[in-house]
């Protein structure tokens, strides 16, 4: 059992977020440690931990180096009475960073040889900054040939499990070890009975997609938690104030809690330097409701504006907002960031009262920290800077807040740059004409940042009707060409003012 407990406290208490799962890893070994499952499952568990940090490696290389890793994890089932596992997990990784360092081809392949000159403490956050999350992977494992995994799995099922868990763990490193392993089975299951039916590819298409989605919306949710824990480790610490406050208040989002939790600390700082303090105090109850209550607001505000615009305006209402206050995005990072946060309004807004505003919050957090991840590795502007790293808490309310960036200027682009009306937009999806769409919003905005909406919305509701004019015209393309220029000259004339 204490190589269970070992290897969990690999997974959770050192290598990630060590404040923040420690109620994940309590749920964990409940379940694990009554069936000895990561006892029964040490080199599986070693191979992710593996795949998760050497991104790079080959199934065959990743096999190869849990070899040599397993010896010394098989000593930790010895423990002296005064060792306890979080000592062995602890030398099991400075053993395995220790062992990427001494390779110097495992080093230059994965650029690690700046982590590899600092000491251990400071060398095992610079393994996990490098670490890369495929957020935009659509299918975790790929199955080319039906007929071959099943005949691959009727010869050797550790085969086809270990090559699952390989893909999956490379590419979703910030995902908790035994929920692989889970999946794991559950693929495994999948690929049995599917080998048993006669259409094999329809099979895996339907019994596979709810464990890639699975895998993919709780990947997002862990590589948020560690970002948390990495970032705002000291608000993170104050979760047993929040804890008691979230059992009093089950309806309010975690977000709002810890909003409510820095108002009121805020408010001790303030009140302990006072000659009165319990007079000071007393406003505390009214400041909490406000918190709340703005909090309330800003999520119905944005459901009725979704309500009225319906969901393509929505968006595109998004793309102008976000547009300014993240000019340095290109347009099609942008869209797909306002995309996701178009379709939470759309799962999330339908809802009660209570419920959606908890499902906006959920969203939002993931959403933004996606956004703040990227910024993490490219910065955009200073003013997405300050929302992500000043206030855990506040960050969703900080980015509502945000105002056009001043300091962005634009490459100049002419009219007949930004509008590109081609016939091909006839046969175009209807997703794929609202991809061209937002572009050329994008584009607008970003050359005239200080324009009206409506003045937005004026060129794109014409360039929709012309589509669609032209597109119903016998001579679409000589459409096109003499439509085109009065959309530039309208254009010219909203850019002429810059």
């Amino acid at each position: 059992m204490k190589t269970g407990r070992l290897i969990s406290l690999l997974f959770f208490s050192y290598i990630k977020c060590q404040t923040l799962q420690r109620t994940l890893l309590d749920t964990a070994m409940q379940h694990t440690g009554s069936q000895n499952y990561l006892e029964e499952n040490l080199r599986d568990t070693i191979s992710t931990m593996v795949a998760q940090f050497l991104q790079k490696l080959t199934y065959e290389e990743v096999q190869t180096t849990v070899k040599e890793l397993l010896d010394f994890a098989e000593k930790c089932k010895s423990l002296k009475m005064h060792e306890s596992p979080s000592e062995c997990s602890y030398r099991l990784m400075t053993t395995f960073l220790e062992h990427i360092c001494n390779n110097q081809g495992m080093v230059d392949k994965h650029a690690f040889s700046n982590c590899c000159n600092i000491n251990n403490t400071a060398r095992h956050k610079c393994f996990l900054l490098h670490k890369k999350d495929d957020e935009g992977h659509s299918d975790i494992f790929q199955i080319p040939n039906p007929e071959q995994i099943c005949e691959m799995d009727k010869e050797n099922q550790v085969s086809v499990r270990g090559r699952f868990i390989y893909e999956t763990s490379r590419k979703h490193p910030f995902l908790y070890g035994p929920t692989i392993l889970t999946m794991s089975a559950c693929y495994e299951t999948a690929i049995q009975s599917c080998c048993q039916e006669e259409n094999k590819t329809e099979c895996f298409q339907i019994k596979v997609e709810p464990i890639r989605k699975y895998i993919r919306e709780i990947s997002l949710r862990h590589h948020h938690l560690c970002d948390i824990g990495i970032k705002f480790n000291h608000e993170v610490a104050k979760s047993v104030f929040l804890y008691e406050y979230s059992r009093r208040l089950p309806e309010l989002p975690l977000l709002v809690i810890l909003r409510v939790v820095t108002v009121y600390q805020n408010l001790l700082g303030k009140c302990c330097k006072l000659e009165d303090p319990l007079e000071c105090y007393s406003h505390g109850k009214e400041m909490f409701r406000r918190v709340v209550l703005e909090s309330h607001e800003r999520v119905k505000n944005y459901c009725d504006l979704h309500e009225k615009l319906g969901d393509n305006n929505f968006h595109d209402r998004l793309m102008v907002l976000y547009t300014k206050k993240a000019p340095q995005l290109p347009a099609q990072e942008l869209i797909m960031f306002t995309k996701n946060m178009a379709a939470a309004a759309t799962r999330c807004c339908p809802l009660s009262h209570e419920q959606r505003f908890l499902c906006m919050e959920d969203a939002a957090k993931l959403i933004l920290g996606a956004l703040c991840r990227r910024h993490e590795a490219e910065p955009v502007n200073v003013g997405v800077g300050h929302c992500c790293d000043d206030s855990y808490a506040f960050r969703k309310p900080c980015f509502d807040d945000l105002q056009v960036d001043g300091t962005y200027i634009s490459p100049p682009l002419s009219c007949d740059q930004i509008i590109n009306l081609k016939e091909g937009l006839c046969k175009a999806r209807e997703e794929e004409f609202q991809t061209e769409k937002q572009k050329l919003l994008s584009n607008l905005v970003k050359q005239k940042p200080y324009a009206t909406e409506m003045q937005f919305q004026s060129i794109i509701v014409d360039f929709t009707h012309l589509v669609k004019i032209c597109c119903q015209a016998e001579k679409s393309e000589m459409c096109f060409q003499e439509e085109e220029s009065k959309l530039i000259e309208k254009c010219q004339s909203l850019l002429g003012g810059k």
